[in-house]
């Protein structure tokens, strides 16, 4: 019996280590660009955090007002882009903001206004006397569930849902598509925080192909809240359930 020449069983080993390569090559590179896309969502998700805390503070300060909390997500977020010129950089994030930013007020709700609110002469900016939830003396007001108690009407909570841009090759495309999926019910592997975002993904997003991160935080209201008609709503700069 024969043996194999040892040139050819050289030749077939490097060809067979060829195709091998051109197997894992793809997945190779897919994880690589997913690990890069992935420090950037990050890096974004951590400026969020930041820019909502912002928001918070000072809608706290001023009536609970969308003008407010808009300020407050320039502040915060101005550091994601600093990589555009300084002189530029304050319009791409005022770009950003009123472009693929939803702020949801889930705290205080509507019912907490119907039930707390009396008016307040002098309150916003305008002048004008204006339906408000009592925020002072609230340490000798009573406790009693109407639905909330006057002190937990008290706490402004928002939530932040800023749609950031993908920008790597393959992995823009797939996480995004994702995301759409998951718009529909489907499964993923996304964070339970992350759902309340899917059913606004298209009035976050609009065109973009991007991916909806969402932040939270809640402080104690410093003003007295007032009901913000003119930014809450469907198709509004603001949510207020």
């Amino acid at each position: 019996m024969s043996t194999p020449q040892p040139a050819a069983s050289s030749r077939q080993g490097r060809g067979q280590a060829m195709v091998e390569f051109l197997i894992i090559i793809p997945v190779l590179i897919l994880l690589i660009f997913g690990a890069f896309q992935a420090t950037l969502i990050y890096s974004a998700k951590s400026g969020l955090n930041y820019a909502a805390f912002q928001a918070a503070r000072l809608g706290a300060v001023n009536n609970a007002q969308y003008e407010g909390m808009r300020r407050g997500l320039l502040r915060g977020m101005y550091p994601m882009f600093s990589q555009y010129p300084e002189a530029t950089r304050m319009d791409k994030t005022a770009e950003e903001v009123d472009n693929f930013v939803l702020i949801t007020r889930i705290s205080p709700a509507l019912n907490s206004f119907n039930a707390w609110q009396a008016p307040h002469v002098g309150l916003l900016s305008s002048g004008q006397t204006a339906q408000a939830i009592p925020n002072d003396n609230l340490m000798y007001r009573s406790a009693q569930q109407n639905p909330v108690s006057i002190q937990d009407a008290n706490l402004l909570k928002i939530r932040v849902q800023y749609c950031v841009k993908l920008i790597v090759p393959m992995v823009e495309h797939l996480l995004s598509r994702a995301s759409k999926f998951n718009q529909r019910q489907s499964g993923g592997s996304f964070s339970e925080n992350s759902k309340q975002s899917w059913d606004q993904y298209a009035a976050i997003c609009g065109a973009r192909k991007g991916f909806v991160l969402t932040a939270e935080a809640t402080v104690r209201m410093q003003s007295a809240a007032v009901h913000d008609a003119a930014n809450c709503g469907a198709g509004k700069k603001m949510l207020c359930p």
